[in-house]
């Protein structure tokens, strides 16, 4: 609401002495007042945004650390906050890598070794492998703000991994800011992060200890931050903690006021009764009958009597009412808001439809594809120093070292609206020489060669199935995709791109 101009006290003296001076200066306030951003002024309607704006300051730390304690609190209790980010994760985290070496026997050499020995034996505790290590990842640093993994050596001198937390990074007790540190990392003269100090977290008690400064070489730091000059991350859940909470204790107070509706049973005037739990005394003045009634007992199955006359009042059993309902929709709205995820997608799958499926599905998708984006250089360099780690043991032959990381991270396929229009879309694209199967596989996390194998192997299948009988291959199974127009694209491996664009020598 616009604020009305009104002239001040000086005003309106200046304008009893000098009347032509105190009038411009009336009129050229009037025109400042016209011109100014109503948003940077503060008033009874808002409250005004705190003057510090440096991401790294103290006061933003210790924001951080409660949005974090927010976080993980509403995803122990309440479920939209873990289904969001699990649902985040699962599209965002790698599912599986395809070599793209050049040489075919190198590239099945190269993922035998990863996903028969490092991705299964990675995690330095032993429990989980690679695939479910960024996966967590990806739910802490949504949950936390950033995430990170430190590279250790083993008892048998084999490369690990090892998980920190957000909480760790930096502890909460020791949250300080300086111009060469801030939360846990070390920062060099030219403003790049020289050490990580991690702290270990005791199991029985709330306790930080034991800090350790581990070099930035060592270190795999996870982070999407809003600003880039940014040294730790925010929880994703920064603009959607607040909503959440406020949708928690809704449903909360609407769940209460349900069950005592639920409880109430019958009521009656009569004062028949005069023995059992719900009895009162005809003789008892009006006084005592009323005392008697709010003493009366409420339980499952009973008859409650209350005097002649006497009145009882029940909550509405409409709960939510309409306005209830529209506004809590509106709070999980701004929660998704905060993933930058559509809600009907999110949270409320049968919102999708009509015109607009398509294109909120679209939109998920593209916010997973930067999120992939972000994790991607990260898994990269955990794969790729498990790779030279195996080239310097004499895994694979030095000559190699040069073209052994090549390759690319598949991810969880993005579902679609309507998968029949989907399918025959690619269909039509890959016989019109429009669609790089290869990387169609790829997108699907899925090994194109051991696709291709097994298409070689059901051809196989169906023909020795018709085989004898008076019917063809094509009568049961139907007609496979014919050859696409633009054979050299899609069956020349040497024309395949890779994830860069370019043309692999």
């Amino acid at each position: 609401m616009e604020k009305t101009f009104k002239p001040t006290f000086l005003d309106r003296a200046i304008s009893a002495i000098a009347p032509t001076a105190g009038m411009r200066r009336i009129a050229a306030r009037y025109a400042l007042h016209n011109f100014a951003y109503d948003g940077a002024r503060a008033s009874n309607q808002r409250a005004q945004a705190p003057h510090q704006i440096a991401p790294n300051s103290y006061a933003v730390q210790r924001d951080r650390l409660q949005l974090m304690r927010e976080a993980i609190d509403l995803e122990n209790n309440f479920a939209p906050a873990k289904s969001i980010n699990r649902k985040y994760a699962m599209y965002v985290a790698p599912q599986a890598y395809n070599a793209q070496t050049g040489d075919p026997k190198l590239d099945a050499d190269v993922e035998e070794y990863l996903n028969n020995d490092f991705f299964k034996n990675c995690d330095a505790t032993g429990r989980y492998n690679f695939w479910t290590m960024l996966e967590f990842g990806v739910m802490g640093m949504n949950r936390g703000g950033d995430y990170g993994w430190v590279f250790q050596r083993s008892e048998d001198d084999d490369l690990r991994i090892q998980a920190i937390e957000a909480d760790r990074l930096g502890g909460v007790y020791q949250n300080t800011v300086t111009e060469d540190y801030c939360a846990g990392v070390l920062i060099g003269p030219d403003g790049r992060p020289t050490h990580y100090r991690i702290f270990k977290r005791a199991m029985g008690i709330d306790q930080y200890v034991d800090p350790v400064d581990v070099p930035a070489l060592q270190f795999v730091h996870y982070l999407d931050p809003m600003q880039i000059d940014s040294y730790r991350g925010i929880s994703k859940l920064d603009t959607g903690s607040a909503n959440l909470r406020d949708l928690y204790e809704i449903i909360t107070f609407i769940k209460g006021k349900t069950k005592l509706a639920s409880a109430l049973t019958l009521f009656t005037n009569s004062n028949g009764a005069s023995i059992g739990p719900g009895a009162l005394d005809p003789y008892q003045d009006t006084t005592s009958a009323a005392q008697a009634i709010m003493a009366q007992d409420i339980s499952y199955g009973q008859i409650n009597h209350i005097p002649a006359g006497g009145d009882m009042k029940f909550p509405d059993s409409q709960s939510p009412g309409p306005e209830t309902q529209y506004l809590m929709t509106l709070l999980q709205k701004f929660v998704c808001m905060s993933y930058n995820l559509p809600f009907s997608f999110a949270l409320d799958a049968a919102a999708l439809g009509g015109v607009s499926a398509r294109l909120e599905s679209e939109q998920a998708k593209a916010e997973f594809e930067r999120g992939q984006k972000i994790i991607s250089p990260h898994a990269h360099r955990i794969k790729d120093m498990a790779l030279l780690d195996a080239v310097g043991k004499g895994i694979f032959p030095a000559s190699t070292l040069s073209r052994i990381c090549k390759g690319r991270f598949g991810f969880r396929s993005h579902p679609q609206p309507d998968i029949g229009k989907e399918a025959s879309a690619a269909v039509s694209l890959y016989q019109n020489g429009m669609l790089n199967p290869v990387k169609f596989w790829q997108d699907d996390a899925q090994d194109p060669e051991t696709v291709a194998k097994e298409m070689v192997r059901w051809a196989g299948i169906k023909a020795k199935a018709v085989e004898g009988t008076n019917f063809t291959a094509e009568e049961v199974f139907g007609t496979g995709p014919s050859m696409p127009k633009n054979v050299t694209e899609s069956t020349d491996p040497n024309q395949q791109s890779n994830e860069n664009g370019a043309t692999p020598i």
